[in-house]
């Protein structure tokens, strides 16, 4: 893949990752009561443009990120129907499924994979490749096939055929296969593989597949533990080697044609990761991000104090100029890695 699609396909996604975030503002919004003024994909001139009964709907030429202007969050703080005038839970649901839309699709596309092409980090025994040139291939075994036994031992798990294999000195083995509904029986002669010096017969298994709750189940687990690893590596951001670790827009579009690049299952897992890592970014108590907007809440809602708006908008106004600095340096320091500087 060139570098022209690699970036057609980084923008496509991150775009659509920036729109997943917003529509979960603007959702949460309408079924709180909360009126929307616009809904913005991309940034810069407008290239398409129309209000559908309170809201204006806009599409900016840079499709990397969006805004949902929530009413009564900037201006008009008495509106009946904006952001002030509701109650703690509706101001709370609206600011916290723009990200919580991140790790909803975090979880789709996990269960998407799971139940379509296996949890490649749990091993089935049916066969996900067979390399070529290999015992394996030369014998006739193929990918889909299912391994039932080896030598008369019956395979419970991948690990099983490893073991089997592993130990066998490279004497000939008796290979069962379930394939189309038939058992087939094979023979193979592992040889040693030059890198590991173990015994192979050139085979890799598929991932485990699950029906799409489990799929489900599983996903929201990952999407778990992900946020886990992140809360507790938070610490390392604030490092040196942090700090030079992270990406701005123009990096993250250039990692995401990358992954693609290495297969539409491969962009998948990286999508799903850049949507978790949005999320949890936006959770952070920084001055204009969505996890500043709850600590608010949670502040007036402890000590039972209103937090005047204009006051709230002077530290988020703040924190939003000094995102736009760090975004632009990030940007340049993006650049400048990838022209190998």
């Amino acid at each position: 893949m060139n570098i022209f699609w690699e970036i057609v396909i980084g923008t496509f996604a991150i775009g659509i990752l920036a729109l997943v975030h917003e529509l979960g503002h603007f959702g949460a919004a309408k079924l709180s009561g909360i009126a929307v003024e616009e809904l913005s994909v991309g940034f810069g001139p407008i290239i398409y443009k129309k209000k559908i009964g309170e809201t204006v709907y806009k599409i900016g030429a840079l499709p990397i990120l969006g805004y949902a202007k929530i009413k009564g969050m900037e201006d008009n703080f008495d509106a009946p129907d904006g952001y002030y005038s509701k109650g703690f839970w509706a101001r709370f649901f609206t600011i916290f499924m723009g990200p919580g839309m991140n790790f909803i699709l975090a979880i789709l596309i996990f269960a998407f994979v799971f139940s379509i092409f296996g949890n490649p980090f749990v091993p089935s025994t049916r066969i996900g490749g067979v390399i070529e040139n290999y015992p394996a291939y030369e014998a006739g075994i193929k990918t889909g096939d299912k391994v039932i036994s080896i030598n008369n031992q019956e395979i419970r798990q991948w690990s099983d055929i490893l073991n089997i294999v592993h130990s066998s000195n490279g004497s000939p083995l008796k290979i069962v296969v379930e394939r189309n509904g038939k058992d087939l029986t094979f023979t193979v002669k592992p040889k040693k593989d030059p890198n590991s010096g173990s015994w192979v017969v050139g085979i890799y298994p598929s991932g485990k597949k699950y029906p799409f709750i489990t799929a489900m189940w599983e996903g929201t687990v990952w999407t778990g533990k992900l946020l886990y690893k992140m809360t507790v590596s938070l610490p390392v951001l604030f490092t040196r080697k942090g700090v030079s670790s992270v990406v701005g827009p123009v990096g993250i579009i250039a990692m995401t044609g990358q992954a693609a690049s290495g297969g539409f299952l491969n962009l998948l897992w990286f999508v799903a990761f850049i949507s978790i890592a949005l999320g949890f970014t936006n959770l952070l108590p920084i001055p204009a991000l969505d996890g500043s907007w709850i600590v608010l809440l949670l502040w007036e809602a402890i000590t039972r104090k209103k937090i005047p708006p204009e006051k709230q908008m002077s530290i988020q106004g703040t924190g939003f100029l000094i995102l736009l600095g760090l975004m632009a340096v990030f940007t340049v320091h993006d650049i400048l890695r990838l022209m190998g500087k």
